[in-house]
């Protein structure tokens, strides 16, 4: 039978195609293996690791991927700056400003004591000056110079007050100003003025009193309750 021969040319026809995909295959298997190789020489190149795969569904990367690192996952946060602001301790308050308060029942320290001067006592602006002027056997002539040293004008009263020896008024007067009016009581001889006494200027009031002994000075003068000077 001669049946088989007219396969053979077949066979023979179609074997440089086999051979083209034999090449073309190998090919693609050398293709994939240059692929795979440069690809990991590529990670270990940057120092990736590779990855741990496959494995189960549910379970964990086998050991050869290496130990995981403690900051694997977790996203960086870089570090603020920190402000700067003057070292204390901790726990330390703000300090306070320092106050002094006096305690109760003490005495306050100098700087709380007012510093306010009291005022002075004004001066009366009427005085007055005794002084005899003329000395007889039973009588005798005195003055009282009342002095005016403020501005304002002012009426005045001259009160004498005489030992028992000093008995009678004889005369009163003014020297260049009105006459004054006059009382006499037990031994008390009160003078007021007729008319204000102008400021900075003087009355010289003068009278003639009776005496027996020789006693001339008052126990007491005064101009408007002001003690007078005794000369």
């Amino acid at each position: 039978m001669s049946a088989p021969e007219p396969t053979r040319p077949r066979f023979l026809a179609a074997a440089p195609w086999l051979v083209v995909l034999a090449g073309v295959l190998v090919m693609i298997i050398l293709f994939v293996l240059a692929t795979g190789y440069f690809s990991s020489d590529l990670r270990r190149t940057s120092g990736v690791p590779d990855p741990a795969w496959p494995f189960a569904q549910g379970g964990t990367p086998s050991s050869a991927a290496g130990p995981a690192s403690p900051t694997d996952g977790v996203p960086t946060v870089e570090p603020a700056l920190p402000t700067p602001t003057t070292a204390r301790p901790a726990g330390a308050r703000n300090p306070a400003p320092s106050r002094t308060t006096p305690s109760r029942g003490t005495t306050p320290p100098p700087s709380f004591r007012p510093t306010t001067a009291a005022p002075k006592p004004a001066e009366p602006a009427l005085t007055g000056r005794y002084r005899v002027l003329a000395d007889y056997r039973d009588s005798f002539i005195a003055e009282v110079l009342v002095r005016n040293t403020g501005g304002a004008a002012q009426s005045w009263t001259v009160e004498l007050r005489f030992r028992n020896e000093v008995h009678g008024l004889r005369n009163y007067w003014i020297e260049g100003a009105p006459r004054p009016s006059a009382d006499r009581d037990d031994g008390r001889y009160v003078f007021r003025s007729g008319v204000p006494l102008s400021g900075n200027r003087s009355d010289p009031l003068r009278f003639h009193l009776e005496r027996w002994g020789d006693s001339e000075r008052p126990i007491s003068c005064t101009v408007n309750g002001r003690a007078c000077d005794l000369g």
